[in-house]
């Protein structure tokens, strides 16, 4: 049995032109509203540093320990998480509202908000690091401590009087800028993934 050429016409298997590409022009008309975009967010990081600053907890320290104490070596920790935890939402929420601008959705957008909440993520550690010194209360106050949480050797006994004094809190680790950068790009991929169009619902030029 033979099969006739009209069963399988000859562009049946002849791949589809991609859909939704965009123009050399386009990209480039992108550039000049992202880089607008992109100066707002660095903006922000200096708010996002101050609201961190406020926010942190700083590290007690007592004069008359011979040892760090106990109930406050974490939150050195607790103000490195702090500050990761607000850098990723602020990305998560740049890429959001970036999302929103409809004309400009594509490969430009996503570029600059990975890098400029990137660069907000580092100037809001600069600016934070910076007011967590003026706006902690750095004010002695004298208290009775338990001396087994502020002697090294840890063992019972009666309390130690000591003046506490508060730091200014310290972000642990320089890569936690970097989270609002993922939340940014991840963000807006998820957003890309759900709609599931190849020209991402930008409208026609």
């Amino acid at each position: 049995m033979t099969v006739g050429a009209e069963q399988f016409p000859a562009d049946e298997f002849v791949p589809e032109a991609p859909h939704g590409l965009l123009t050399r022009g386009e990209l480039l008309g992108d550039v000049r509203p992202v880089l607008r975009i992109a100066l707002v967010v660095l903006v922000g990081g200096v708010l996002l540093g101050l609201l961190w600053a406020l926010v942190a907890p700083g590290e007690a320290t007592a004069s008359g320990a011979s040892a760090p104490l106990a109930a406050e070596s974490d939150h050195v920790f607790d103000a490195t998480a702090v500050f990761f935890l607000l850098v990723t939402a602020y990305g998560v929420v740049v890429a959001s509202l970036a999302w929103r601008a409809t004309a400009r959705r594509g490969p430009v957008m996503l570029m600059g908000i990975a890098v400029a909440t990137t660069a907000a993520g580092w100037v809001a550690a600069r600016v934070g690091t910076w007011l967590a010194g003026p706006l902690t209360d750095r004010s002695p106050v004298g208290v009775l401590l338990d001396r087994s949480e502020a002697s090294s050797s840890g063992t019972p006994g009666p309390p130690i009087p000591a003046t506490l004094t508060t730091l200014p809190a310290e972000i642990g680790s320089s890569w936690t800028v970097v989270g609002a950068g993922l939340g940014a790009v991840l963000t807006y991929l998820l957003c890309a993934i759900a709609l599931g169009s190849d020209d991402l619902g930008r409208p026609s030029p």
